[in-house]
């Protein structure tokens, strides 16, 4: 609003200077007219100091023509700013259009929400900072009997499962490697997304699904 109000006074003073020079034209022709008129009847030999004025006049005649040729490139200029100027104008409104119909960033619940489930992280790491502090007891396994053949135990997981993220529709499990407890070492993991070789497949409501290499799919339980 300010800058067509700015346009309009700019345009306003040319458009008024225009009209002042075009009247002052008018009254130096009609000066001039009624002195070649008086000079028309005046004795053959006019007095110098009438020619002077006559000279006057016509010089300051052909100056207000170049001045009043200056102002209208003048405005010719000034409408073609004003139109580059509008053009600019209508582009700035499509892209503040655009920025506003563009979809919002995360909204306070989902801050909440993921404020929620760093805590619950925190707590899990502290849980797993216990256990980690407790020497594990001695297992003896026994031996198996002469011609049964072994089975392959599968391996124990190389991540622990903090819980599930929901960041608008896509879900994600959160997930810890074996031997961190850092903040800064978990996981978001999708359905195809691999940790420590295990390959997240499913999720579910209180499980997720995971293939070890060379074992098959493990299901693991979420807290």
């Amino acid at each position: 609003m300010k800058v067509h109000r700015f346009q309009a006074l700019v345009i306003g003073g040319l458009c008024l200077g225009a009209a002042v020079l075009a009247g002052e034209t008018y009254n130096q022709h009609q000066q001039l007219a009624e002195l070649q008129a008086a000079a028309r009847g005046a004795p053959a030999d006019p007095a110098p100091a009438l020619r002077r004025d006559v000279d006057a006049l016509g010089n300051t005649l052909a100056t207000l023509q170049l001045q009043v040729a200056a102002l209208g490139d003048a405005q010719g200029q000034h409408a073609s700013a004003q139109t580059t100027l509008s053009q600019q104008l209508d582009e700035m409104a499509a892209s503040l259009k655009a920025v506003q119909a563009a979809p919002s960033g995360p909204s306070s619940a989902d801050f909440s929400a993921l404020e929620q489930r760093l805590g619950r992280t925190e707590i899990a790491l502290e849980t797993l900072s216990a256990r980690a502090s407790v020497p594990a007891a001695d297992t003896t396994r026994p031996l198996a009997p002469m011609g049964q053949k072994a089975k392959a135990k599968a391996p124990a997981p190389p991540l622990t499962l903090l819980g599930i993220e929901t960041r608008g529709v896509v879900r994600f499990v959160t997930a810890l490697p074996t031997g961190a407890h850092s903040l800064s070492t978990v996981h978001l993991l999708q359905p195809g997304d691999s940790l420590n070789g295990w390959q997240l497949r499913t999720i579910h409501e209180d499980e997720a699904v995971f293939h070890a290499p060379g074992h098959g799919d493990r299901t693991l339980p979420l807290p």
